[in-house]
């Protein structure tokens, strides 16, 4: 009997090892994977179009540069239209529904309310029509180009290309690199604060502030910058021309920065606002182009200074200043 323990405890693991196995699908053969519908470089592109419902948003792209010219222009930022171009190349049919149907309405096909067309450079157009959700949920039926063929498609990559017009737009109005900073300084209806850098040759984190006459540790100067630079809009932006009041701003800030690779020389760049309503129209004097950012939003910048900055420590070996004594009454 104790011979045949161990062929037992062999033939248990076996077991147990077929079974996770089997579990795990090791045994059955993978799919692969479904191929991309079209893949186009970057370069080659001349223009694409996102027609989602009513709106259409057109893009151009020239010497490597993308302008939105429908429904209208915006500030682009720097990936998002690029980005686009990689989720059109990443759509993939997962499942033939009708290879040759003969009527296409019944698919929402005939006049499918989401078109995403890419045009190359050189005349090819690539179109993608998305019509009605299937009955399995997460699915749109889909097809391609001049092709009869219908096919679902993933709501993930549907999603993924009906982008809005403020989702390639540029939403901070504010640039500001933290390295280079040696003083910021709001200005919001009156109530004003200048935080300074007092060491420029240290990283911003580890060089002591002040703000008015008090010191106060690099980390904590973090809040300020942080406060300015992740100011965001979430409305299209408009033309600095088309705003009014910013000649008697209510808002002015401005932040004062040395260029390293200009030999630390020092230059300033200086926005201004205007109210309209709960927000604030804010412009870089000189910019094209105005941000609209929530009044409560200024509001907390300028409330910073309020806060009781952290002072910073004193180095080893240097003694703590004191006070002096208070006069007993």
């Amino acid at each position: 009997m104790k011979r045949l323990i161990p062929t037992l405890v062999l033939v248990l693991v076996c077991i147990g090892g077929f079974w996770y196995a089997s579990s795990q699908d090791f045994f059955k053969e993978k799919k692969p994977e479904a191929p991309a519908l079209v893949t186009v470089k970057k370069e080659d592109v001349a223009s694409y179009t996102i027609k989602n419902g009513d709106t259409v948003i057109e893009m151009q792209q020239k010497d490597g540069k993308w302008a939105m010219t429908k429904p209208s222009p915006l500030p682009l930022n720097d990936y998002a239209p690029g980005a686009w171009v990689d989720s059109f190349n990443g759509a993939k049919k997962e499942k033939t529904v009708d290879a040759n149907p003969t009527d296409l309405a019944q698919f929402g096909l005939d006049k499918p309310k989401q078109e995403f067309t890419v045009n190359l450079a050189g005349g090819t157009a690539n179109t993608l029509s998305v019509g009605d959700k299937t009955a399995v949920q997460g699915f749109y039926y889909a097809k391609f180009n001049s092709s009869p063929e219908v096919f679902q498609l993933s709501e993930s990559t549907v999603n993924a290309l009906a982008k809005q017009q403020t989702d390639f737009m540029e939403k901070s109005p504010v640039k500001l690199n933290y390295e280079q900073v040696r003083s910021l300084t709001v200005d919001w209806k009156g109530q004003a604060w200048t935080i300074t850098k007092t060491e420029p040759d240290k990283k911003s984190y580890e060089a002591v502030w002040k703000l008015g006459d008090k010191e106060f540790k690099g980390a904590d100067a973090s809040q300020f910058l942080d406060k300015m630079a992740f100011l965001t809009s979430e409305q299209p932006a408009k033309r600095t021309a088309e705003i009014k009041g910013l000649d008697k701003p209510e808002l002015r800030m401005e932040i004062k920065e040395a260029d390293a690779s200009a030999g630390g020389k020092e230059g300033s760049s200086v926005y201004v606002g205007a109210v309209e309503g709960d927000n604030v129209w804010i412009a870089k004097q000189g910019g094209e182009w105005a941000f609209s950012i929530p009044a409560a939003s200024i509001q907390e910048l300028a409330d910073l200074s309020k806060k009781e900055p952290a002072k910073p420590e004193t180095p080893q070996g240097e003694a703590p200043k004191q006070e002096a004594p208070k006069e007993q009454k």
